[in-house]
């Protein structure tokens, strides 16, 4: 995979800080307060979308979780509850459940076609992921998913992805939607890679852009504090990688299969919480880097 950029996503984010709080537009959806941007374009290094600073670090547990629980597809809030209480708040009415699970989304049929599109036709304009779903407009819905659509493309001989949100809220949203998309990113890659390249359909293909594009990007009254000491603060922090070490979803005839790497992260995860109840960070970043290069 080769891709070079001048910016990191920690600079991509603290700069997305600036923007909004220059174009001084904000708005009260739901009666809160919140700080915005109209049709934002942000691209990103897929090999480095961790967004890490001294007043916010990222978050090591959560991502773990949150990866693992796409993996599983599980729309249950059950399992996520060990990493985070931010999804009780927003079940289905009557359920323990959620929309934005989403692994339940697009690891299936609708990863299937995207990679299909692509070995089919390099050129295709077709190789569309939907997340958001018409069946998710009803009264008293809480969790109205945030991403319309992935949209993958080569061109140059580089693979491309556009990740279209409605709306993405950067500390709760975008810290983690980056490294999810991310890992989409490179999956979809290495299944169009095998199948072109290994193939011989292709004599290359490189991992190329992703842009995030959000109708509204924005953060609220509970961190405007934050964002104005990322804003003011100096450049100094670590920067993390995040490359696939192994494969996680193979491509077969049978459809999309988790490999057993996949399945070992999955039961890293699952031993952390019943076996140890971690919840340091070091331990969680040091599980991550099993399986991620966190330094390239």
């Amino acid at each position: 995979m080769s891709v070079h950029y001048s910016k990191t996503f920690s600079k991509v984010f603290k700069d997305t800080i600036n923007d909004i709080e220059n174009n001084e537009q904000e708005s009260s959806p739901r009666g809160l307060k919140v700080k915005e941007n109209l049709l934002a374009t942000l691209p990103i290094n897929p090999l480095y979308p961790i967004a890490n600073f001294s007043d916010r670090a990222f978050n090591w547990k959560y991502f773990a979780g949150e990866l693992a629980w796409y993996l599983k597809k599980d729309r249950d809030i059950e399992y996520i509850n060990n990493f985070s209480s931010f999804w009780k708040n927003i079940t289905n009415p009557g359920t323990n459940e959620i929309n934005s699970n989403y692994g339940s989304l697009v690891l299936n049929e609708q990863l299937e076609w995207v990679i299909e599109s692509l070995i089919k036709d390099k050129n295709s304009r077709q190789a569309i992921a939907f997340f958001n779903r018409p069946q998710f407009q009803f009264e008293g819905n809480k969790d109205f998913v945030c991403t319309m659509y992935a949209n993958f493309f080569i061109r140059n001989n580089k693979l491309h992805m556009k990740i279209q949100m409605r709306s993405n809220d950067i500390f709760y949203g975008l810290t983690f939607d980056a490294p999810f998309f991310s890992f989409l990113h490179q999956t979809v890659y290495q299944a169009v890679w095998k199948e072109r390249v290994l193939n011989g359909e292709d004599d290359i293909l490189e991992l190329g852009t992703y842009y995030h594009c959000a109708d509204n990007i924005h953060f609220y009254e509970r961190h405007f504090e934050l964002a104005n000491k990322i804003k003011s603060a100096d450049n100094k922090f670590d920067e993390y990688s995040l490359k696939l070490r192994k494969t996680f979803i193979e491509y077969t005839k049978e459809g999309l299969q988790l490999t057993e790497a996949a399945k070992d992260f999955i039961d890293d995860v699952d031993f952390s919480i019943e076996a140890t109840g971690n919840t340091d960070q070091e331990y969680y970043k040091g599980l991550i880097d099993k399986y991620f290069y966190l330094k390239l």
